[in-house]
């Protein structure tokens, strides 16, 4: 079979592959019980599309799962969402009870695809097939079981860790499995990386196909992750709840990080810019073009067909190219970005009142790069077509809302280009796919693991571990790609700042913030604290170019009309009731009970 595009071809197994539910929820399960599947190449390959299809490496950017898409850049501070209907949002109101979250992350917890990786794993062990097929697909479903049990670790804390697939002929008190520990689920996440990169290592597995590198990007991650909680966690419940050895969390993911960059075929994509205008270029390139990019470590493949279309396009282009400007971005989030000196961004907002005009070229032009890449802002090209954001056009010195005979500029932009923050996504969003694909038939691929990130990775754990040095070249490595001045000392701030402006909206931000315990302050943005967060609104000088008057916003339609809401507890969801009524061996964490 040809390579797997993380889209599903099963529906000819559907008889076959009936995994039917979670044995945690005390429901019944079936069995794959059709030897042929484990003995032929292609049943076999359907079976392991069917597991990639069903595994959420980039959530809510496909149709099936459309909640998800605000997670990371709603629940993470960078952005809102043009409306408040997508339950994802509810992440960012604090909404988590013994109920449940209120939200598609219950995904998250059913057990029915960590079965199914089960049986795959099970079979394959015993199959007939040729050893280096075998070991290749085993390789796929020991990551895909190390991303699964990732995702839940990351949400849940300690979760109960199967090994084997559940049956219908065990006893209720058999599939009702008590949580492992945290620690013990990031030691498992460790082991299946291992065995992931063992059985791929070597293997010339097609684009769009997990290999041994990106079972150590898993585990540069995912270790990382254990290392920052035993930083800045608590140990909880008896040690159900926490990380009690940070360093060697560290450790193993500095030296999954030092082997992809010391040993990897990979290469930072756009290195050797002449200037900042070609480093804006080469990192909006960056995102869209990761099929044959040096930086891609492993990436979901989007076809721009069917299910597996992709619509990031519709919801983040401009209204003006008939994209629906559903990402807005916040003022805060432009300030995260440097100038090109390296001087703050943070902005003086007493300047920013009506009859204080700013010249863009100082104001946008001497921004970090990775700024006008990542964020639409007045006046971008964008599909050929100019992005006017303004709400109003000064004419002789008038201000005007209505076109004007003779000017060759809008009076304003479209509704939804000028609405809410004044800003909204760019990256990712491929100028490619426009009108005439309808923006619901994108093909952009989403680089679920790329050098960048390895090298801020890397960056991390070597600074927790005491090697500044490292560190602080690791970073700077980075920094450089985009021609910004390199730091000259390192500490935890600057590592969290520059993981904000490079990693923007690529389903981070949120699990950062979480990871070094600083959400509960970061995203706890409410009126009664005066921190929400703000916009600006433009209004475009035409008798002066590149002279706009921009004033602050902090209430009304430029911002969310609801308080965010982070409390302490909230950095472990809860299990549930419902859950832990079906299955009383789990137990709640702390706050929900």
């Amino acid at each position: 079979m040809n390579k797997i595009k993380i889209y599903a071809l099963v529906f000819v197994l559907t008889g076959i592959l009936a995994s039917c539910e979670d044995p945690l929820d005390r429901k019944a399960q079936g069995i794959f019980s059709e030897e042929n599947v484990w003995n032929d190449e292609a049943l076999a390959d359907l079976f392991i599309a069917n597991a990639f299809a069903r595994t959420l490496f980039l959530p809510g950017a496909t149709n099936e799962d459309t909640g998800q898409l605000v997670v990371d850049a709603c629940a993470g501070g960078y952005s809102r969402a043009f409306g408040g209907w997508p339950t994802g949002y509810q992440f960012t109101q604090g909404n988590f009870s013994s109920q449940g979250t209120g939200n598609n992350s219950n995904e998250y917890w059913k057990w029915d695809l960590v079965r199914d990786i089960n049986t795959g794993i099970q079979e394959l062990n015993n199959s007939t097939l040729p050893q280096e097929y075998r070991e290749s697909r085993l390789g796929e479903l020991h990551f895909l079981r190390a991303w699964v049990y990732f995702q839940k670790v990351k949400r849940y804390g300690g979760v109960p860790i199967i090994k084997s697939p559940q049956t219908l002929e065990q006893t209720f008190e058999e599939i009702s499995v008590p949580r492992n520990s945290e620690q013990e689920v990031y030691d498992f996440i460790a082991e299946e990386c291992d065995m992931a990169e063992s059985l791929l290592e070597g293997k010339n597995l097609e684009y769009g196909r997990a290999t041994s590198w990106s079972a150590l990007a898993l585990k540069s991650r995912a270790m990382m992750y254990a290392g920052s909680i035993g930083e800045f966690g608590t140990i909880q419940l008896n040690g159900l709840l926490g990380i009690d050895n940070a360093d060697k969390y560290w450790k193993l993911s500095y030296d999954a990080s030092k082997k992809i960059i010391e040993q990897g075929p990979f290469a930072l994509y756009g290195t050797g810019a002449s200037s900042f205008e070609e480093a804006e270029k080469s990192y909006y390139d960056l995102f869209t073009r990761a099929e044959g990019n040096s930086e891609t470590i492993f990436a979901e493949v989007f076809t721009g067909e069917g299910a597996k279309a992709e619509d990031w396009e519709r919801w983040c282009a401009p209204a003006s190219v008939n994209g629906t400007t559903f990402l807005n971005t916040y003022l805060e989030t432009f300030e995260m970005y440097e100038y090109t000196d390296g001087t703050s961004g943070k902005l003086d907002r007493s300047t920013l009142v009506e009859g204080v005009f700013h010249d863009m070229a100082d104001f946008i032009g001497k921004k970090d790069p990775r700024c006008r890449a990542n964020i639409f802002l007045p006046e971008v090209e964008y599909g050929g077509v100019t992005t006017w954001m303004h709400e109003g056009l000064y004419v002789n010195g008038v201000l005007q809302t209505s076109d004007v005979a003779g000017i060759d500029v809008p009076a304003k932009g479209p509704a939804r280009d000028i609405q809410r923050t004044g800003f909204f996504n760019k990256k990712r969003s491929n100028e490619d796919y426009q009108v005439g694909n309808g923006f619901g038939l994108g093909g952009t691929d989403y680089m679920v693991f790329r050098l960048g990130e390895t090298y801020l990775n890397l960056a991390e754990a070597a600074f927790a571990l005491e090697k500044n040095g490292e560190a602080l070249e690791a970073l700077n490595t980075v920094r450089r790609r985009v021609l910004m001045p390199d730091k000259t000392t390192i500490d935890w701030e600057t590592i969290q700042k520059e993981r904000a402006v490079e990693l923007t909206f690529e389903q981070h931000r949120y699990w950062d913030l979480r990871r070094w315990r600083i959400a509960h302050t970061e995203l706890d943005r409410r009126a009664s604290k005066n921190n929400k967060y703000s916009g600006v609104r433009w209004r475009k000088d035409y008798d002066n170019p590149g002279m706009y008057e921009i004033i602050h916003t902090t209430t009304g339609t430029a911002t969310d009309s609801w308080d965010r809401i982070f409390e302490e507890h909230h950095y472990y969801f809860p299990i549930g009731l419902e859950r832990i009524q079906r299955s009383p061996a789990l137990i709640e964490n702390p706050g929900y009970e």
